[in-house]
């Protein structure tokens, strides 16, 4: 067994070190002001190591100094709880080091208290008061029907994205969040994460304020999150060429990826996304059309309605064939579409993407496929099948009930996020453009 290590020696930080168990102590000034003492462990419950409890003691001491100074009635205590103010503020609402931020909890706590001018350790009470937000999002989760209305992976996202909404008003009656308060917050976690994770996070918040306007009585008239105009992230416009998608199927068929290319081909040639590619079951694709209510528009019954071209058809032909050789690959009483070898059983989202990712891995390693697929993802071939569809003269109209989209949404949709103004067409447009100056008694070199 190794030696414990020596304590530190001539630290004025508050560490204590027993026997290799370090303990942080609280100064005479510091114990006068009530704050306690505090074992250093790790997350995992084991003592911490030298350098790691002298920055927690380090950590403690610098918020204790920062949190006695701001009590004091006088300009260094001005001074200080400005400080203290700014300090506060930075806290990212998503910890990159939650237990480093669960060891300095308390400080912090009794900081904001000098602020707000009230007694310390009363929030936890506080915030599970009557129709409290932290109280609004409990009693969101243990609504049996509001539940069975969402999908399971979107109750995930929600919870998650529920604790930043706790961390920030978990406290505060629900009537007192204005959309106001909304969009600041909104705004720091733009500055603090991204936009797309502020955006989710606004949207969880707002089917949480929905359920509180539903209540009887309503807790809130009106939602504040109804008012908001938040911006949307730039969407993401990337499509698969065909020498790719020559090159990297027959690659997946060949090296053990048959599943991979079962997912590509679905796709590119039906702008399914992911999440309805891996629901599909063989059956449903038997026909000459695939008819589908897409979960991402479930609630609004949007049904999409592709037709399956013969790429889709010899695919599904494969997978009849393997089923019939092999009963076990049937997954409650029906055979799905994407299987996965792996883990023998039906394809989920994330499981295709893990496939997926090791199979273009190995692709570009052994150099089978061109580089350019290096940050193609299967999520792309949404947008690879919408723009062959418009290239290929589909209108909008028949677009929209190609993937699902409602008539009032398509220009939003399909001319903002998915159409894009490839090279390519820019060219012809050009020459058409030279033609057209040609026959007016304009010539434009070639």
């Amino acid at each position: 067994m190794p030696p414990r290590p020596s304590a530190p020696a001539n630290l004025r930080n508050g560490l204590k070190w027993r026997d290799g168990r370090p303990r942080w102590e609280p100064s005479p000034a510091n114990r006068a002001m009530g704050f306690a003492g505090l074992d250093l462990r790790a997350a995992d419950g084991a003592w911490m190591d030298r350098g790691a409890a002298i920055a927690a003691a380090d950590a403690r001491n610098l918020w204790a100094a920062l949190v006695r100074l701001a009590a004091r009635d006088d300009d260094e205590g001005g001074k200080a709880r400005r400080d203290l103010r700014a300090a506060l503020n930075q806290l990212s609402p998503v910890p990159a080091d939650p237990h480093a931020r669960r060891l300095v909890a308390d400080l912090i706590e009794r900081g904001r208290a000098v602020l707000e001018n009230r007694e310390p350790d009363v929030t936890a009470a506080l915030a599970r008061g009557p129709r409290t937000v932290q109280a609004m999002i409990d009693g969101f989760f243990a609504d049996r029907r509001a539940m069975t209305r969402i999908a399971a992976a979107t109750q995930e996202a929600y919870r998650v994205h529920s604790k930043k909404l706790a961390a920030r008003f978990g406290a505060l009656q629900v009537s007192e969040i204005t959309p106001g308060k909304l969009k600041a917050w909104h705004d720091d976690l733009v500055d603090q994460i991204s936009l797309s994770t502020a955006n989710a996070a606004l949207g969880a918040a707002g089917a949480m304020f929905r359920w509180a306007c539903w209540q009887d009585p309503p807790w809130i008239e009106r939602s504040p999150y109804d008012k908001l105009d938040l911006p949307s992230p730039d969407g993401r416009i990337v499509f698969w060429e065909l020498d790719e998608e020559l090159a990297f199927i027959p690659w997946c068929d060949a090296n053990g990826y048959p599943d991979v290319a079962d997912g590509l081909t679905l796709g590119l040639w039906s702008g399914a996304r992911p999440i309805d590619m891996c629901a599909a079951d063989l059956h449903e694709l038997a026909s000459a059309t695939w008819r589908y209510v897409p979960t991402k528009t479930r609630r609004k019954s949007q049904e999409a309605l592709p037709g399956l071209l013969q790429p889709v058809r010899d695919r599904v032909a494969r997978r009849t064939a393997e089923v019939a050789a092999d009963p076990s690959l049937r997954y409650l009483n029906a055979a799905p579409y994407l299987w996965d070898p792996v883990g023998r059983r039906r394809h989920t989202t994330r499981s295709l993407r893990y496939r997926y990712n090791a199979a273009l891995e190995a692709a570009l390693k052994a150099r089978a496929v061109p580089e350019t697929l290096t940050d193609k993802r299967v999520q792309d071939t949404r947008d690879t099948c919408v723009t062959r569809l418009y290239d290929a003269g589909v209108s909008l109209t028949r677009i929209c009930s190609w993937g699902g989209w409602s008539e009032k949404s398509r220009d939003t949709i399909l001319r903002n996020h998915y159409l894009h103004l490839r090279e390519t067409g820019a060219i012809e447009d050009a020459e058409k453009l030279r033609q057209w100056a040609g026959r007016q008694g304009l010539a434009l070199s070639a």
